[in-house]
């Protein structure tokens, strides 16, 4: 069984069409969410996502800020560029009913695929909205990561052989203890230093994980960002984001 793993596509539908067309054969999609925000089609990603039915989705900290017009937290040095794009890209295009489908998604999922005990979340066990699970953590801190409860004081991780995230932007697949924790990346906002979309393909039975990266047409994206009319200052933020692969803060 091989499991498409997508995450952090944030309006960017020109890099989710060219994962799906790289990507190909795959058996089920694990979504792992932010499908909105930054990018300039959040109403056509969210399309795109749902005619896929995937078997498991869950909702990233921006689908969730959307959905409910609360802050989304994210990382400080991006905060005012997500505050900005909400406003004046995703609440202008997506449409009353889309709203209301990102409220259904639920924040984690927990089951058995094939052999495997899977937890998903878009950010950490610990706090699956805004959590990090990042690699370079010290261990006790994944650990508690790992732990599905905010009061703990001491690590308990998850019972799972598997823990599926996302929100970091950057893919990973490392084991701690006998967890494995796997993040595909970003496939509309790469912020490990490569501007092409990455995804992942995980073939369950083998205990595979193959992490891809695809070129996508970025000009194509800032055109459209262009035709929406956003201010300058916050059109060469994204464009610099998109270009180099990382995230900053703009001055």
């Amino acid at each position: 069984m091989k499991i498409l793993l997508i995450s952090d596509i944030h309006g960017n539908a020109d890099a989710l069409k060219a994962v799906l067309e790289n990507a190909r054969g795959w058996d089920a999609v694990w979504v792992l969410g932010d499908l909105v925000d930054y990018g300039p089609e959040p109403h056509i990603v969210v399309d795109i996502v749902r005619d896929l039915a995937p078997e498991v989705i869950v909702t990233g900290n921006h689908d969730y800020a959307a959905a409910y017009g609360v802050d989304c937290r994210c990382a400080p040095e991006i905060h005012e560029l997500s505050e900005y794009t909400r406003k004046h890209i995703t609440f202008k295009l997506l449409s009353r009913e889309q709203i209301s489908w990102l409220r259904s998604l639920p924040k984690v999922y927990s089951g058995q695929v094939s052999n495997l005990k899977v937890y998903m979340a878009h950010g950490s066990p610990r706090n699956p909205l805004y959590g990090y699970l990042r690699p370079n953590l010290p261990a006790d801190e994944l650990r508690l990561a790992l732990t599905p409860s905010m009061a703990a004081l001491k690590p308990r991780p998850v019972k799972a052989d598997l823990v599926v995230v996302g929100h970091t932007h950057i893919p990973v697949d490392m084991t701690i203890d006998w967890v494995r924790i796997v993040n595909p990346g970003s496939v509309g906002q790469p912020r490990d230093g490569d501007p092409r979309a990455s995804y992942a393909i995980l073939d369950v039975e083998k205990g595979s994980l193959e992490i891809r990266r695809v070129k996508y047409d970025i000009n194509s994206v800032l055109a459209k960002l262009r035709q929406l009319g956003i201010e300058e200052h916050y059109f060469n933020w994204l464009k610099r984001i998109l270009l180099e692969g990382k995230a900053y803060k703009e001055t």
